[in-house]
């Protein structure tokens, strides 16, 4: 019985709203420009539609045809119409240039309501300014209809169905898959990287095999042997290189630090390694004839340069032997200091 009820007063109530809505919209168009005294001036107010259901959204315009010199304000807006009409939007006016001279100036409201219920608009007036008079002009009034959403009686309530518990399928599966083999990854290479940067080492280093220091050196020899620098005159630059070479062999080999000393001073590092040989005769002969040929502008004679670069191998290959004696001594010593603990 009370749904009866309900759904009867619901079906009045919008008749009444419908029959309302109807005068005033025939009442609006015979009332239009009613109160418009000046046939130059021609106004607009319209709605897109009468009736809406609580919380439609539709567009009230503004509009009016004027002579280009003439000011006329438009109605002012904040937030609302009138109470339970609210503006959601409005746009700032837009004038065209009309044919015969005038220009038609348009303002928009979207707006909208959430109360049901009928609204009569008040007349929206707008202000006309000539020769420091203000005259205003006023518009028909609008009548909106809100319905409320229609409740079917008929039917019986329900309680509220919870979400369905579906599987999870492997499609959803794959993306936090492949993000956690991708984090585990990146937390891989950040430990890496740490390790590596601790001990100071490049984080891809590459591999390269070490030649012993006397390789190197004696190669370097035989590429200034075979380049004849001396023969063709280059003599500053042919003892540069060789004692370039010397001086690079006895850095690795001694552990030496020897590229911007002088003669004396290699000579000193060279004595605190190994003491009175004789390839220290030779390396002292060999640097000091290099600093007179560039130096002093000294031209040694053929064989001197000869000498010199004989010195260089004879240099690298003592050293080469006393290195293996001093390896084999070694050796020796070990032996005899295992049998005599046997013993």
């Amino acid at each position: 019985m009370m749904n009866k009820i309900l759904s009867m007063k619901y079906s009045v109530g919008k008749a009444c709203i419908a029959l309302v809505l109807i005068l005033g919209t025939q009442l609006s168009s015979l009332s239009l420009n009613a109160q418009n005294t000046n046939p130059e001036i021609k106004y607009s107010v319209r709605l897109d539609t009468n009736i809406i259901v609580i919380g439609d959204q539709i567009n009230l315009s503004l509009s009016i045809e004027q002579p280009k010199d003439l000011k006329i304000g438009f109605p002012a807006f904040s937030d609302s119409i009138m109470s339970g009409v609210e503006i959601i939007n409005q746009s700032p006016k837009d004038t065209t240039d009309l044919k015969n001279g005038n220009v038609k100036v348009h303002k928009n409201f979207l707006i909208t309501s959430f109360d049901g219920g009928i609204y009569k608009m008040k007349p929206f007036e707008f202000k006309i300014y000539s020769n420091n008079i203000v005259k205003s002009i006023q518009t028909d009034t609008l009548v909106l209809g809100v319905k409320t959403v229609a409740i079917d009686t008929t039917k019986a309530n329900f309680d509220i169905v919870m979400p369905i518990q579906t599987p999870i399928s492997f499609a959803e599966v794959v993306p936090w898959l492949l993000g956690g083999i991708v984090f585990i990854a990146l937390i891989i290479v950040l430990i890496w990287y740490l390790r590596f940067r601790k001990k100071d080492q490049p984080l891809f280093a590459i591999s390269k095999t070490i030649e012993p220091a006397h390789i190197i050196a004696l190669r370097k020899l035989d590429e200034i042997k075979h380049e004849k620098l001396w023969q063709n005159g280059k003599i500053k630059r042919f003892h540069s290189e060789l004692t370039d070479t010397l001086r690079i062999y006895l850095d690795d080999r001694f552990d030496l630090s020897t590229q911007e000393s002088t003669t004396d001073e290699i000579m000193q590092a060279v004595d605190k390694v190994e003491v009175n040989n004789e390839w220290h005769t030779n390396l002292k002969e060999v640097l000091e004839r290099a600093d007179l040929a560039k130096f002093a502008k000294y031209q040694p004679l053929p064989d001197d340069n000869e000498r010199s670069l004989k010195f260089a191998y004879k240099i690298v290959e003592s050293t080469i032997i006393a290195e293996k004696k001093k390896e084999e001594s070694e050796v020796s010593e070990t032996l005899q200091e295992k049998s005599e603990a046997n013993e």
